[in-house]
């Protein structure tokens, strides 16, 4: 495989949050919207690969998290919006084994139950295995304070170079963005920006 110099990390970019009729959606979060598709077609166009984390819950088994349900496996909230959708993406849903492949796949969606990422019971060995060349992870999505928050942590802990683009994110709670923001600041964590990311400064 040859070395990557990044993988773009896509977090939660479904229609449940970023759909105003969606069941959790986050105030403010239309407003990423052109970014997360200019990132995607930037991917695309570029051959960057992305990892995206999506939130898969059953109707039996909700979030255990206290929030409204949301996601529920094979409804259109669970779904991505349609600036991030990759048909071809492989799926990794939240008990399945990961199997290495030949090659790196353009898009791989990682089915998570807990929004932490690394919740995953394979998430480690994704993520070694896409880190072995030691890229930059520039991660991107929904929500700042949550999901976003516990990759960025996630992969920091486990000593990798993260990159967020702080024009392709939101927080569920605005307050907060600051915070966090500083908190990956103290963690070694570049600041980005869609257009530093497409190479348009």
């Amino acid at each position: 495989m040859p070395p990557l110099a990044r993988v773009f990390v896509d977090v939660d970019t479904q229609r449940d949050f970023l759909d105003p009729d969606g069941s959790l959606f986050i105030e403010g979060a239309e407003a990423i919207r052109p970014n997360l598709a200019r990132l995607t077609a930037f991917a695309r166009a570029e051959g960057i690969p992305v990892i995206a984390t999506a939130c898969a819950h059953e109707p039996d088994e909700p979030d255990p998290e206290p929030f409204p349900a949301h996601c529920f496996v094979g409804t259109p909230g669970a779904d991505r919006i349609e600036e991030t959708q990759w048909p071809a993406s492989l799926v990794l849903g939240p008990d399945d084994p990961f199997q290495p492949p030949q090659s790196v796949p353009e898009h791989l969606t990682i089915q998570k139950r807990r929004y932490d990422l690394f919740s995953h019971p394979e998430a480690d060995r994704v993520i070694s295995w896409y880190g072995r060349n030691e890229p930059t992870f520039v991660v991107y999505g929904v929500a700042t304070d949550y999901c976003v928050a516990c990759a960025v942590r996630g992969l920091r802990d486990r000593g990798y170079r993260v990159a967020i683009v702080t024009d392709a994110i939101e927080a569920v709670d605005p307050s907060a963005s600051e915070t966090v923001l500083a908190e990956f600041d103290r963690l070694g964590v570049e600041r980005t920006t869609t257009d530093a990311v497409c190479g348009q400064r």
